[in-house]
């Protein structure tokens, strides 16, 4: 007799899958399965049939339902949760840092100058390097220069992204081959940075990054990087990713066609066009370019499930804090003569977010200071279509009344928990001071607020690993130890909430949501084992914790061992 009225309706799904799926070909058992269900949250085991999830329930349960034929994990206690939806990505960028030269965590320039200086002695004098992650706010001493990359790199051509991806560091022959001069014209919002003399100093910021992208030996030489996309993937894979919603470009949109006909892309991409700053360029310019591109790059594989996709907008109203180009309500602390300039108009903002929306395509809008904020919520406010799932990017500072906003507009806050912990005891308080700071990187509050809370990685601005990322939103410290213990604590989130934000909520966002996103009897068998039990509440053994595999529709793809 089964006393628990919960475990009885287990044990009927149960028989009535053994019923109609006989001989599972796969049970994970003795796991502490976090299911990011709502419904059933928690259990210790599953059955997988073909590529989808069958039955959920108790190890006892689960084991009944296994044939000679049926494989079976037994997790040991190990902590078992679905695939990471990574709601915010750059594959693009990752391969670029795979292929180039990683300056991650890097704190002093002079070892920057040297690992340049040595990975360009492998390389052909004209190719390009690419690349980068510098991060000048450790040091403080301001901008690197073009002459310091001349010294070590006389002969290539060097383009070298910042931590943010909204600066790059340039030498003097790429500076020549891409035609900048200090008049040089850049899209609004972008910089050419002069020193004293009126001379290009080798910075370039936000939309001056275009005139290095366009010129064609750059593109030439990206576009050969990008043949490597697979070992981003791979790295994703080892990570436990299984799905991304990648901010790119239909380069590798096509790559990824690719990789599915050959039977080799292990990772679901939901696929979102990073819009250009020219509305002509933008493709809802067209409504029935839109619907060719819908049509041309939606892939459903019978076996895997959706693959991809192309499924939202993208536009990026402002810069970022650190280099004082996020767009801000009052001025910077640290620069009263800045307030950080949007890229567009309002006016414009509210047109291009309507017609993209008008074509059912829901808009995703990188803003980050919280006058970037309240200009996306006012573009969403006036195209009215609450039921499409709009998004704000990053929202880093906000203003109060921000986060009702939010809900009544039902936009979702999509945001990247590293970004929040990797300024802590850097460069946040000079740059908006105590009195704002604690409107910066609000998670709960959002939560709490009833808003849809999306987490992701930003990758490659900030560690790819949904690990990492999750553990910054439980415990909100420095990474880098500039500060001690949690900054403005009441705003951290626990492990369930974060890992339901980095799994069902991206699979919602993305319309898989009763496909993916959890583990669930009838959805695509995307898990992930992790290599120890995690405790209750989830403790700094999280910090230590890896993935130990890593399956994608029921097959094993990654495998620690």
């Amino acid at each position: 007799m089964i006393k628990n009225p919960f475990r009885a309706l287990c044990f009927i799904s149960i028989l009535f899958g053994a019923s109609l799926f006989a001989n599972p070909d796969l049970v994970v058992i003795n796991a502490d399965v976090r299911t990011s269900d709502k419904t059933i949250d928690r259990a210790s085991a599953f059955a997988v049939k073909g590529s989808k999830f069958i039955a959920v329930g108790s190890t006892e349960d689960i084991l009944a339902m296994a044939g000679d034929s049926t494989r079976v994990i037994d997790a040991k206690g190990n902590t078992v949760v679905p695939g990471f939806i990574d709601s915010h990505t750059h594959l693009s960028s990752g391969v670029k840092i795979v292929t180039g030269i990683n300056l991650s965590g890097i704190r002093e320039k002079a070892v920057w100058l040297e690992m340049i200086k040595e990975r360009v002695k492998s390389m052909q004098p004209g190719e390009w390097l690419l690349g980068g992650r510098w991060d000048y706010t450790f040091e403080d001493k301001g901008y690197p220069t073009r002459w310091e990359l001349d010294a070590v790199a006389p002969n290539n051509p060097v383009a070298l992204s910042d931590i943010d991806g909204h600066s790059m560091w340039i030498n003097t022959v790429a500076m020549e081959l891409s035609g900048i001069e200090a008049d040089s014209e850049v899209p609004m919002g972008g910089q050419i940075v002069l020193n004293e003399d009126g001379i290009p100093t080798g910075i370039l910021l936000e939309g001056a990054m275009e005139l290095v992208w366009n010129n064609d030996s750059y593109i030439r030489d990206s576009d050969l990087a990008r043949n490597e996309i697979q070992q981003v993937i791979d790295y994703a894979t080892s990570l436990g990713i299984t799905s991304v919603h990648d901010m790119s470009s239909r380069i590798e949109l096509n790559k990824y066609k690719e990789l599915t006909a050959d039977q080799k892309l292990n990772l679901r991409v939901f696929w979102g066009e990073h819009s250009k700053f020219s509305q002509e360029a933008d493709s809802t310019n067209q409504d029935n370019l839109v619907y060719e591109l819908i049509d041309q790059y939606k892939v459903h594989d019978d076996e895997l499930g959706p693959m991809i996709e192309y499924g939202f907008i993208k536009y990026v109203i402002d810069g970022v804090l650190s280099t004082h180009t996020a767009a801000l309500v009052d001025p910077y602390t640290d620069r009263p003569d800045v307030i950080g300039e949007p890229f567009y108009i309002q006016n414009e903002l509210n047109f291009l977010v309507k017609r993209a929306n008008s074509y059912g395509m829901p808009v995703a809008i990188h803003a980050i200071g919280d006058r970037g904020v309240q200009m996306a919520l006012n573009a969403f406010e006036y195209s009215n279509h609450l039921d499409l799932a709009n998004r704000v990017e990053h929202v880093e500072v906000i203003q109060p009344g921000t986060v009702e906003r939010f809900r009544e507009l039902k936009v979702t806050a999509s945001m990247q928990p590293n970004h929040g912990t990797g300024v802590i005891g850097k460069y946040i308080t000079p740059r908006i001071g105590e009195e704002r700071e604690q409107f910066a990187y609000v998670w709960n509050d959002f939560l709490k607020g009833g808003v849809r809370l999306a987490l992701s990685s930003d990758f490659a601005t900030s560690p790819f690993s949904p690990l990492v990322q999750l553990f910054d939103a439980v415990f909100r410290e420095s990474p880098s130890g500039l500060y001690d213990g949690a900054w403005y604590p009441e705003q951290r989130i626990s492990f369930d909430e974060a890992l339901y934000a980095y799994t069902q909520i991206g699979a919602d966002l993305s319309g898989w949501g009763d496909q993916i996103g959890s583990i669930t009897e009838g959805k695509w068998a995307d898990f992930v084992i992790l290599d120890q039990r995690l405790s209750d509440p989830v403790g700094r053994e999280l910090k230590d914790t890896s993935v130990s595999k890593t399956f994608f529709a029921g097959n094993e793809v990654y495998s620690k061992n």
